[in-house]
């Protein structure tokens, strides 16, 4: 992997944060934003779902919308405007998110008739971009690269910690979706246990194998296509216009990519975002999910990203309906070869 330059500052009480660039910089540090005190975190064991639920006490006051003067992602000019990001300028940062659900550090657990024990895990924000107003298909492909090759450095060491079990980067974008801060932004959890939906999905790719899979996809679900992947709606799709992006050699993490699958694998991530804000002229919500092998299933879980939007129409949303939520039984109202000719431009979208 081409050298990028990688500078860590200790935040103090265990946080850090990392700044990635392509050329060496020289950064001016100031305080930043002070840590949150008293969060409590832990787990507790959902009897018939067989899973576990985390419980913190400092997420309801975490900030929420922000207007940009305030934002806690844009870089620092004085120590007047504090930002988790205390420096003053960068090109992308990863930090220990103040408000985390999961923590290395041992905090109260509660005895209770159910099941509980310690949220073991990390939550880490990663910034695309100091430029407040960017939206990640507006970013350079060479920007894209160096959020694939940040993810890597910080995936690989997270992994490499054997507190934890799985690593998973994601994005919300819109306001429809959920999201706090408006800054181009995205997420890396760790956790201390594999999640039950992802343990399932893996044990599937053991039987089932992606690769084999994504041989079989027609033409008329294919969007791009190049020598380290493909991007296409898949026949399975369970969000309108979802988009999943395969590389072409079986790896299971980030780190595993060379710089040529890198640079590829970043133009269809770019291409494929583009597309989707082009269906209704402005940017499409959406969750995107890094879909990384958890420890165990490095040699069966095939690295993919899942784009799921969430609109539907130009003035609709695909809210997930009640037996959606309780069973997981999803109901697509937008078939996925019709997804795939509106997001190549072959058919119009719906009003």
């Amino acid at each position: 992997m081409n050298k990028i330059f990688i500078e860590t500052i200790d935040r103090g009480d265990g946080k850090k944060l990392y700044l990635y660039s392509q050329n060496k910089p020289n950064y001016k540090t100031f305080s930043g934003l002070p840590p949150v005190e008293g969060n409590q975190t832990h787990l507790r064991f959902h009897p018939t779902r067989s899973e576990w639920v985390a419980y913190s006490t400092s997420r309801q006051n975490r900030t929420f919308l922000p207007n940009a003067m305030e934002c806690p992602l844009c870089p620092m000019d004085t120590e007047e405007k504090a930002s988790d990001i205390p420096v003053d300028q960068y090109e992308v940062a990863i930090f220990t998110n103040r408000f985390s659900s999961l923590r290395m550090e041992e905090t109260h657990v509660p005895e209770l008739e159910i099941s509980t024990q310690s949220a073991t895990g990390t939550c880490d924000v990663i910034s695309y971009s100091s430029n407040h107003k960017d939206q990640f298909s507006e970013l350079s492909q060479e920007r894209i690269e160096l959020i694939l090759k940040a993810v890597a450095h910080r995936s690989k060491e997270l992994l490499n910690n054997s507190h934890i079990e799985y690593v998973l980067p994601f994005e919300n974008k819109g306001k429809e979706i959920g999201v706090t801060l408006e800054h181009p932004h995205g997420q890396i959890y760790s956790f201390g246990h594999i999640p039950e939906t992802i343990k399932r999905q893996s044990e599937n790719q053991i039987q089932n194998p992606l690769l084999e899979t994504i041989a079989q996809i027609p033409k008329e679900l294919i969007l791009h296509e190049n020598t380290s992947g493909i991007s296409f709606v898949p026949r399975w799709a369970r969000y309108p216009f979802e988009i999943w992006i395969v590389p072409h050699r079986r790896v299971s993490q980030v780190y595993d990519l060379d710089d040529e699958e890198i640079k590829n694998l970043s133009r269809l991530l770019l291409e494929s975002s583009k597309m989707l804000d082009k269906v209704f002229n402005e940017p499409m919500p959406y969750t995107l999910a890094w879909q990384l092998a958890p420890k165990g299933y490095q040699d069966s879980h095939h690295l993919h990203w899942c784009f799921q939007p969430i609109k539907r129409s130009k003035t609709k949303l695909k809210y997930l309906a009640g037996v959606e939520q309780i069973t997981g039984f999803y109901l697509v109202d937008l078939p996925p070869e019709r997804s795939a000719r509106i997001l190549r431009g072959e058919e119009q979208p719906d009003e």
